[in-house]
């Protein structure tokens, strides 16, 4: 210290410049107090949650987090905002100024942020001037977030709904095709169950054939009916088949159709609360107190090498 001053005592030095430290003291500190008062600098109140997300489906490689940090970062919650709040207005930003977008994005970048925790959870912080904005923001953040995830989860739905009824109504057509065919053939040719149709005819006709003294326009009749029957029942039997494996398809796809409806009827949250909103009674900027103690530590600095050079520079002119 000795050599710094080329004195002996800085306290001596200290007390020599006494005045004009205590001036620059009580300047710095009445200062940097008045110019960051609210009558200079606005007062900013900060809102925030704390949210995770649940129930998203995964579209890429990025973990749950950060496709929500992505969704929250989407050009429409931002104009969503921008508008509902007027942000504009709130952030002195005239229409017709130049850059108006830049200038609204970039107080908007500055005074809404989303950070990923630790714990895989996000923060959301939304700086105003108003309190009552910051908490009413921070609510619509996450509801449009909500409909937003909902949105894009219900197209893929409504596309998959779309598709499954499409393959069932076609299977619906190729079930009632089936089932006037074998109507006909029911109809025309008295096929209701071809196998037992046949097993009993059959049995019924090598009796007939045993037996001795039998009508023989009965037997005839009886292989008359078994010839009609092989003649469409094997068509009956294709057709019969076919329709059990188109009703198959049918009921698969009915299936798929009704849970993918429920799915999309179903009422679902994308980010669970873990820390609620809440309107400040605080505000968080500026900070006063650290304001002014920057302020005088600078100024006391700037005045003490200012001091150091005129006590050196006096001490040399002595000398």
């Amino acid at each position: 210290m000795k050599k710094y001053f080329e004195n002996d005592d800085i306290l001596a030095v200290l007390w020599r410049w006494k005045t004009p430290l205590t001036v620059v003291f009580v300047l710095s500190f009445l200062g940097s107090a008045i110019f960051s008062s609210p009558m200079f600098v606005k007062p900013k109140f900060k809102s925030f949650a704390r949210v995770y997300p649940t129930n998203l489906k995964k579209y890429s490689d990025e973990s749950p987090t950060e496709q929500m940090i992505q969704m929250l970062e989407s050009d429409a919650i931002r104009d969503t905002l921008c508008s509902r709040f007027n942000l504009d207005t709130l952030y002195d930003i005239e229409a017709d100024e130049p850059y108006y977008k830049d200038l609204l994005y970039k107080e908007y970048s500055d005074h809404v942020q989303f950070k990923k925790t630790k714990f895989e959870s996000v923060e959301i912080e939304v700086l105003s001037t108003n309190p009552q904005v910051a908490y009413e923001m921070v609510k619509s953040i996450i509801d449009l977030y909500n409909v937003q995830v909902k949105t894009l989860q219900d197209e893929k739905l409504v596309e998959a709904v779309n598709t499954v009824k499409e393959m069932m109504d076609q299977k619906k057509v190729e079930m009632d095709f089936l089932e006037s065919e074998l109507n006909v053939l029911r109809r025309e040719f008295g096929i209701l169950d071809y196998g037992s149709q046949v097993k009993n005819l059959s049995k019924e006709y090598y009796k007939l054939l045993a037996r001795s003294n039998v009508d023989p326009n009965k037997i005839a009749n009886v292989k008359a009916e078994l010839d009609n029957l092989k003649l469409k029942g094997v068509e009956y039997e294709n057709l019969s088949a076919r329709l059990w494996s188109v009703r198959d398809s049918y009921t698969s796809f009915k299936l798929k159709y009704e849970e993918h409806v429920k799915e999309l009827n179903r009422k679902k949250e994308y980010a669970m609360k873990i820390v609620n909103p809440y309107k400040a009674d605080k505000k968080t900027y500026p900070v006063r107190w650290l304001i002014v103690l920057v302020s005088v530590a600078i100024a006391m600095s700037g005045a003490l090498g200012v001091i150091s050079f005129l006590d050196r520079f006096e001490r040399k002119k002595i000398a």
